[in-house]
């Protein structure tokens, strides 16, 4: 974009006032919510060079991305190239233990969250992208729970 920043926040309002229309919520009251990521200044790599993650030991450690909407929790983050099968999710109190391999290819990652009410996790796993949802744990502390 080579056009000045005022010029490129309104193509952008522009732009998502467009998107509403289209998806005939133009006149909705309710809030909208978008969740996109914009990166600035990246320099391009060929695919095979990129490396998503940081790595350490060979094992790729994936950001969590924690989403809270009342009392519901729901984690995202992206582990390509594996099965769903080879995925494991736990949580241990506060903390919630991601793992997954196959092969060659290690992932392994851990985020403070909300503790778990018991027996309310989902777990879904399509395109690499994992998805756990869960509710809040209120009153006493659960015991650890797996999931796979």
């Amino acid at each position: 974009m080579t056009s000045a920043p005022d010029e490129n926040f309104r193509n952008i309002g522009e732009i998502i006032r467009k998107m509403l229309e289209q998806a005939g919520m133009s006149d909705h009251p309710a809030p909208v919510i978008f969740n996109f990521r914009i990166y600035v200044n990246m320099p391009v790599f060929p695919a095979a060079q990129q490396i998503p993650f940081p790595a350490r030991n060979g094992t790729i450690e994936p950001e969590v991305e924690v989403q809270r909407i009342g009392n519901e929790v729901i984690l995202v983050t992206e582990m390509p190239g594996v099965s769903p099968e080879d995925v494991k999710v736990m949580f241990s109190g506060s903390t919630v233990h991601i793992k997954a391999g196959d092969g060659d290819l290690k992932y392994h990652t851990t985020a403070d969250v909300p503790p778990a009410e018991k027996d309310s996790v989902s777990v879904s796993f399509r395109h690499g992208v994992l998805e756990v949802t869960y509710r809040e744990q209120t009153g006493e502390p659960a015991p650890s729970i797996e999931d796979e």
